[in-house]
């Protein structure tokens, strides 16, 4: 491609007129305005940095020394401890332990001296008195004293007194400080002055391998009374020993400083050069102080002082905090200040010089953009438009008109309004009276006739166009279809509001299931005890009407019970193959006689029907619940109630409408339909028929329709309903259809008297359980142990291995039946295990599979369940000849 290619096919624009003076001056004035502010924000910065510097230098300096004198100042503190000790020594002929004991308690060091370890007084011996010395200190009560370290020297001294005589200060009693070369030098030197001396850092004697920490001792000389102490070899022969205190050195400087400084570094050395071996305080490394890595400080200093005996050096340094309290950063933000304004007055003068040329080149812009927004209405796939208040359209860009299937030129002039569904006609026009120049863009969503009469949605976002007057002279308005996103939305909306229910029902199940369980238990005790009752009185008996009338409230109790569990799912379930169609013909019967006697049954059952892998029992239940439930709907009034039985196919779909439909596949299912001609139900009951405890009977208890629905969630089958207040209601419950025959029914198993013999250990959390399945056991034949829980249990068993079985509750607290079978198999691998529970067996039996479970049974159960449950453990060829 050649250079001229890539000319321009625009016009060039007219080149500019020749400057004025005054357009020279214009010219020349961003260079002046530039250079005077530089110099005057240099200026001005200089002197307020300076200040500021003088300023922080002055601080840092006070601040230095008051650190330094607090050192101090509680270092003459505790040298008036000592000399008030020394002076205790000069004022007695011979101060006692319990003198020494009162004087350090007086001055309560603890409170009045935080960082003191003790007050202590170490003893001059001299080597021909070191045996004598020895013998009255173990006489005062301590018979394993001694001077420590063990060798011969010139002279020793003893630590005899220390108080607080604690545990850690106990550490240094009879410890000879002269024969540490640290501590000698300093003692030596307060002898020789007579005058109060601290050591070089040192380990006290008193650390542990804990919080271990430097220290330093202060010594006070203690003469003998009424010598001469002129010259130093006075002074040596007079002495008697030494007033001192041990200073943990951390513990004493965080007493002097309870908030410790954070804007200021220092560190303290005992000799004028600071070497490792004479720092005795570090403030950063010792307190913990963050810094940044090679943090140099801005600001130091150093002084050195002779005090106590020796010479020393404090070094200071800033830290961040220090700089951030003054607000030297301050200077730096001035000075950028300073740099912006000029920038800016810069700015501001080159925009003043070329003010006129911009003014023409905004113009010839305004035709460019002009252009270039026409052709980007034209292309654009988003829906352009404009039109007056009225909704006349004046523009229309290719993309809505070919959405419409019209023309630009047929849709202009036509009324914007028209296009929409009539009940988003107004919304819109109060959306569209809401535009003003304070408020000048409105968003709205509107349903429009789309072709072949569908409805289309759309998104717009309007933009008013005002003149001088502020009156609204035109709308711009740019859209585009959201009628995918809309029908999503529904979707998810609708999955939601199904997720939602699904969750409350299960919760509610979680709850029936907990309430049938724990009644389950307590039924347990009732049955028992009337079925031991039955069998102990005799026939002719007049408390046996009234035993059968327990059994029956019993029974009906225990039927409710199932209920909860069905609901819950957590029911138990006899998985055959049925045919649904033969569980109608044989309910016929009872369903006529159960309903109200207006109403009239009518069966039309589907032939042939594929069999259903059910619990023939609750398929009865729910045939049962739901034609009571269309009975009493229908109630005194005249009406009929209709069964059907069908088959369909269902595909993913289709099963979105299903109640349930979420747990079910695609395919083949068996249908079960109970329709009445009665009240009818709002759409507002119809969402609760299903929650456990809601009735709209003031005699009912809630739980028919709620146990029908756990059945069938159970079976992963769904239901329809379709109801309609004053038409009636109709039910429809969708069951797996299955490939196979079915089963012939087989006799019923007979009760006998079989027994066994031996022992069983029956573990239930429940005291009832525990009783009656210890005599329902003795009736059996058997020496029933019983244990609370799962660690009971165990500890039963290990005592007595002869056990033939363990009837074990699946659900206990502290160890539960799954956790105590696995410890039972490890003691005896060939234990026979029965679970027990209320909950489903089918569950029960999937949870341990191939864990070697040696059988099953389900509260609550009576004298006969049992004997057929630990037959079958105990002699499988008895139960198996039973059951044929």
């Amino acid at each position: 491609m050649s250079g001229t290619d890539l000319t321009s096919t625009e016009p060039s624009a007219s080149p500019l007129p020749p400057l004025s003076p005054r357009g020279r001056m214009i010219n020349f004035l961003p260079y002046l305005v530039m250079t005077l502010s530089l110099f005057l924000t240099w200026f001005f910065w200089r002197q307020y940095d300076h200040s500021l510097t003088v300023r922080s230098q002055t601080i840092f300096t006070d601040r230095s020394e008051e650190i330094m004198n607090r050192f101090f100042i509680r270092m003459t503190d505790d040298e008036q401890i000592l000399r008030g000790a020394a002076g205790l020594f000069n004022a007695s002929v011979s101060v006692t332990r319990e003198e020494w004991h009162l004087y350090a308690t007086s001055l309560s060091l603890d409170k009045n001296y935080p960082g003191l370890q003790g007050l202590g007084f170490s003893e001059v011996v001299q080597p021909s008195d070191k045996d004598r010395h020895v013998r009255r200190l173990r006489a005062e009560g301590f018979p394993n004293y001694r001077i420590w370290p063990e060798g011969d020297r010139p002279v020793y001294t003893a630590i005899i007194y220390l108080e607080p005589f604690d545990w850690r200060n106990q550490r240094a009693f009879g410890y000879d400080m002269l024969s540490e070369p640290i501590r000698r030098e300093a003692m030596e030197k307060t002898r020789d002055g007579a005058e109060a001396v601290l050591t070089n850092p040192v380990f006290l004697v008193q650390e542990t391998e804990s919080d271990r920490q430097k220290g330093v001792l202060m010594y006070m000389p203690v003469y003998e009374q009424g010598v001469a102490l002129a010259t130093v070899a006075q002074r040596r022969d007079a002495l008697k020993g030494y007033a001192y205190s041990p200073i943990r050195i951390r513990d004493f400087m965080s007493a002097i400083f309870p908030k410790p400084p954070q804007d200021i570094g220092f560190r303290i050395y005992t000799e004028t050069e600071p070497k490792a071996a004479a720092l005795l305080f570090d403030s950063v490394s010792d307190w913990k102080v963050r810094l940044p890595d090679n943090y140099p400080g801005e600001l130091k200093t150093s002084r050195t002082v002779q005090r106590f005996g020796r010479n020393w050096l404090f070094t200071f340094q800033s830290l961040p905090a220090f700089a951030h309290e003054q607000r030297k950063s301050q200077s730096r933000n001035y000075l950028v200040v300073g740099l912006t304004v000029s920038a800016l007055l810069t700015v501001i003068a080159f925009m003043l010089r070329y003010a006129h040329t911009s003014a023409i080149a905004a113009a010839h812009a305004l035709r460019k953009s002009q252009e270039r927004y026409r052709k980007i209405s034209e292309d654009s796939p988003a829906y352009i438009c404009t039109f007056l208040s009225d909704g006349t359209l004046t523009y229309v860009n290719p993309a809505l008109a070919h959405d419409t299937r019209l023309t630009q030129a047929q849709l202009t002039g036509r009324n914007f309004f028209n296009f929409l569904l009539p009940e988003y006609r107004e919304p819109l026009r109060d959306s569209l009276h809401r535009l003003s120049p304070s408020n000048p863009t409105e968003m709205h969503e509107e349903a429009f006739f789309g072709p072949n009469q569908s409805v289309i949605w759309h998104q717009w976002t309007s933009r008013g166009i005002f003149d001088d007057q502020g009156r609204l002279a035109e709308i711009q308005a740019v859209g585009q279809d959201i009628t995918e996103r809309k029908r999503a939305e529904e979707e998810r909306v609708r999955l939601a509001q199904q997720m939602l229910h699904a969750q409350k029902l299960e919760s509610l199940g979680v709850l029936a299931g907990g309430i049938a369980h724990d009644f389950n238990n307590i039924l347990m005790a009732i049955i028992g005890n009337v079925d031991l009752s039955l069998m102990k009185v005799p026939p002719d008996s007049p408390i046996v009407e009234y035993l059968k009338n327990i059994e029956k409230a019993t029974n009906r109790a225990a039927y409710l019970a199932k209920q909860m569990l069905a609901y819950s799912g957590k029911g138990r379930f006899l998985i055959e193959k049925i045919d649904l169609n033969r569980v109608i013909e044989e309910l016929e019967h009872v369903l006529r006689a159960s309903i109200s006697r207006t109403a009239a049954l009518k069966i039309e059952v589907g032939r042939p029907l594929p069999a259903v892998e059910a619990d023939s029992n609750q398929v009865r239940q729910i045939l049962m619940n739901l034609v009571l439930n269309a009975s009493e709907a229908i109630a005194e009034h005249d009406g009929e109630i209709t069964i059907r039985t069908g088959a369909v196919k269902l595909d993913q779909d289709s099963l979105k409408d299903v109640l349930l439909g979420e747990h079910m596949g695609a395919g083949g299912y068996v249908w079960l339909a109970v329709a009445d001609t009665g009240c009818g139900m709002e759409k507002e009951v119809v969402e609760k028929i299903f929650d456990p405890f809601f009735t709209t009977k003031f005699t009912g208890r809630g739980l028919g329709l709620a146990a029908v629905h756990g059945i069938v969630r159970g079976h992963k089958g769904g239901i329809q309903i379709c109801s309609e207040p004053g038409k009636g209601t109709s039910f429809k419950v969708l069951l797996p259809a299955s490939d196979g025959l079915v089963e012939a029914a087989g006799p019923e198993p007979v009760e006998d008297g079989w027994r066994g013999d031996g022992k069983i250990l029956l573990v239930d959390d429940e005291e009832a359980v525990r009783n009656i399945g210890s005599v329902l056991l003795r009736e059996l034949g058997y020496t029933p142990l019983l244990a609370g829980d799962g660690m009971e249990a165990l500890a039963l068993f290990r005592e007595h291995r002869d056990v033939c079985a363990v009837i074990l509750d699946l659900t206990m607290p502290q160890m539960d039946g799954e956790h105590c079978f696995r410890e039972l198999q490890l003691l005896d691998p060939k234990v026979k295990v029965i679970m027990s529970s209320g909950f489903s067996e089918q569950d029960v039996v999937q949870k341990f599979a191939g864990q070697g479970l040696a059988g099953f049974i389900q509260k609550p159960y009576n004298l006969t369940a049992l004997r057929e449950a630990i037959r079958k453990v105990q002699d499988p060829a008895s139960a198996q000849k039973e059951s044929t």
